[in-house]
Formats: C-alpha cells, sequence, structure tokens
C-alpha cells in the first residue's frame, strides 16, 4: 500500500465515520448506540494502521473475529461476505470523493480492491472457523449414550406431556433432574413482579436442574411443553448412580449445564444492559429457526404466539409486545395471522436491529 494512500486514510477518518454513522442510522432508523461506534472505531484504527506499516495481522484478526461473530448470529455465509464488501465499498468511496487528484483514481480503486480481497478472505476464513467448531461440538441431541443410560435406569419415571402442559416449580427441598427424551420444552422463570422470562427453548438430549435450598420459599423453574413431549426426571441418587454405571455420562451432564449457565449470562446481560426490543427481536429469531417453516421466501413460525405468550417469553407485558409487533408489520419485517401464527418476512432486518436493539 503507498504512503500517499496512508495519508488519505488518516485524513478522510472523519469523512467516512460520517458517512458510516449516517448509513447505520439509516439502516435502524434510530441513533447508533456508543458502543456500536466505539467497535467501529476499533476496526477503523486497524485498517489504518495496516495500510501505514503494511503490517496485517491485527486487521486480519479483527476481520476474522467479524467472520466468526457473524456465523455465531446465524447469517448465511454470502450475506456476510455482502456485508463486509459494502463497508469497504464505503471506504474506496470516502476516499474518492476526498481525493484532490494527489493520487491517481485507478490507484485508489486497485489498492483498495486489494485490502477488500484480504479483509473478505479473513471474514470467510473466521465464519469457516467458527462452522467447523460448531461441527466439533457434541449437540445436545447427539448424546446418545446418556440417554440410553437414562432411559434403561429412569423407565418409571417418564412423564409424557402434551403441549401446553407444564413442569411445576419445586416445591421440596433438594434437586430435581430432568432429560429431554423427545420434544421441545421452553424453560422458564417466575419473576417476582408475577411475570415470567424464557431461558431458553430446549429439545432432545437438553438436561436442566431444578433446585430448591430448605430456606428457599420457591425454586422458580419451570417447563412448559411447546408440543408433544417426554422428559425423564431423576432425583440426586438416581443421577450419581446413573454417572457411577456410566462415567461418561458425566461429560454429557457437564456440558448441558454450561450451555444453560452460559444462557444464563447472557440473558442476565440482556436485562441489565438492553432493551425489550431486543429482547423480543432475538425470541423471533430464536422461534424462527426452532419452529420455521418456508414460505414464498419467509419464515411460518409454526408455533401459537399470541401478544401474552410472546410477552410472557421476554418478561414483558402485552400491550408493549402489541405495539412492538405492530412497529415490525408497519415495517414489512414480520406479518401476523388470525391463528396467533407469527411471518418473518425479512429475517435480515431483524437481524440488524437485533445487532443494536433499536427500535423498528
Amino acid at each position: 500500500m503507498s504512503s500517499a494512500l496512508a495519508k488519505m486514510l488518516r485524513e478522510t477518518t472523519g469523512t467516512y465515520d460520517r458517512r458510516w454513522v449516517a448509513q447505520t442510522k439509516s439502516d435502524f432508523n434510530t441513533e447508533v448506540r456508543p458502543e456500536t461506534v466505539a467497535q467501529h472505531h476499533q476496526y477503523w484504527d486497524a485498517i489504518v494502521r495496516a495500510v501505514e506499516t503494511s503490517e496485517f495481522d491485527e486487521l486480519m484478526g479483527f476481520a476474522r473475529e467479524a467472520g466468526r461473530f457473524q456465523s455465531s448470529q446465524g447469517y448465511e455465509f454470502a450475506n456476510a461476505v455482502k456485508r463486509t464488501v459494502e463497508a469497504t465499498n464505503m471506504i474506496e468511496m470516502s476516499l474518492l470523493e476526498a481525493n484532490s487528484g494527489a493520487v491517481p483514481q485507478i490507484e485508489i480503486i486497485n489498492e483498495i480492491g486489494e485490502l477488500r480481497s484480504m479483509i473478505v478472505m479473513a471474514v470467510a476464513e473466521g465464519y469457516k472457523e467458527d462452522q467447523e467448531a460448531k461441527a466439533r461440538t457434541p449437540k445436545s441431541h447427539a448424546g446418545e449414550e446418556l440417554r440410553a443410560v437414562l432411559q434403561r435406569t429412569l423407565k418409571s419415571s417418564a412423564t409424557e406431556l402434551a403441549a401446553g402442559d407444564e413442569i411445576a416449580p419445586l416445591y421440596e427441598g433438594g434437586m430435581r433432574f430432568h432429560f429431554v427424551d423427545y420434544g421441545k420444552l421452553r424453560l422458564y422463570n417466575l419473576l417476582p413482579n408475577g411475570r415470567c422470562i424464557t431461558l431458553s427453548i430446549l429439545g432432545p438430549g437438553d438436561i436442566f436442574l431444578q433446585w430448591r435450598a430448605e430456606s428457599q420459599s420457591l425454586s422458580c423453574l419451570c417447563a412448559e411443553a411447546m408440543h408433544g413431549s417426554r422428559v425423564l426426571t431423576a432425583t440426586e441418587k438416581d443421577m450419581a448412580d446413573v454417572v457411577a454405571a456410566e462415567p461418561a455420562a458425566a461429560i454429557e451432564l457437564m456440558t448441558s449445564f454450561a450451555r444453560r449457565l452460559t444462557e444464563s449470562q447472557v440473558l442476565i446481560e440482556d436485562l441489565m444492559n438492553n432493551s425489550v426490543n431486543l429482547r423480543l427481536y432475538r425470541t423471533l429469531l430464536e422461534l424462527s429457526k426452532q419452529f420455521g417453516r418456508a414460505e414464498n421466501g419467509a419464515s411460518v413460525i409454526d408455533y401459537p404466539l399470541t401478544h401474552q405468550r410472546l410477552a410472557d417469553m421476554i418478561g414483558s407485558n402485552r400491550v408493549t409486545v402489541t405495539r412492538k409487533l405492530h412497529e415490525l408489520t408497519e415495517r414489512g419485517i414480520v406479518a401476523t395471522r388470525k391463528n396467533s401464527t407469527i411471518v418473518l418476512r425479512d429475517a435480515d432486518a431483524l437481524w440488524k436491529l437485533a445487532e443494536t436493539g433499536a427500535s423498528a
């Protein structure tokens, strides 16, 4: 990269920054959050330093992390590449507009094209790394060995649940382990204000724990079957016997509990730092992932969602959820049907909103 281009990049930082902020505000129809701006500035500074020094390791690290993030958020690979190309196009446009003739335009185009290729390749590498890591990670439903052991030892404790049936709070002291044999359950917590909030959607092979100390008035962790399901329930002694008989089962247990802990940490961060908007967007995207049925380019969430049920899932109230859904409908992002079905018409737009928690 030429020193003249490096100098131009440094001088056009303000121009690019204003263009980026304006584009982001246009995309999300809201002010850009300070933490998002800070992340953007880190990335831009890495670009400028890379061009100034011809050392690209730091920038490639940022780009690979961006690829991993987009993979973890469920973006299609083509969409991740498209977003990267659009960002580098903005750099090129800023430089061309600011160019006083000191650098030939063709040189700007060629050198930014080279930079674009490097960044896109690094984003692709990060995306691939995340996908490969997911492939290596045992899936929750892949614990066939643990399932077989539990089915043998807990046959008498199997409970068949119809859609809407619930596993009630734990009223006596001690622990109860619940293993989802098949079906899907909504794991939720009762809040002190009488509302509830969804912690996770569980599928075959997932385990959750209800625990209550003698000093507690109630264990507030509950589960609701989202459609026909079967759950195997074990006491502390049952699980001790299972692990003693099949030590490998302990790995599956620890993996599942580690996943529950991570989900709880994310939820706590959401409740402390993020709005109802963000919780609603993420819940709709997760429900689309779990229950989505493709229909004319849209995703029909094949699970009845009254506004009250959706409010219960995110710890909000029906009036707020109705207003937020109306805003999303006005923008063509979702549509609602009379049978309480929600249609996700523009998943990309909802992903963009979920990145900032902005109002629709």
